[in-house]
């Protein structure tokens, strides 16, 4: 019983490190100011192939 209630409560703040980070990276993305350079780097080394 102790190691499944250590299990939970890993898993949980695992999830919960995992939510923040994800919605610290959304929120820089929100923020970010996208240069000229940037779109030219993006089309420079993106391919999008249609199936």
């Amino acid at each position: 019983m102790q190691l499944y209630l250590a299990e939970t409560k890993v898993l949980k703040e695992l999830k919960q490190a995992i939510k923040n980070t994800s919605s610290r990276l959304l929120e820089i993305f929100r923020r970010a100011i996208v240069s000229d350079e940037d779109v030219s780097y993006i089309k420079k080394y993106t391919i999008v192939y249609f199936t």
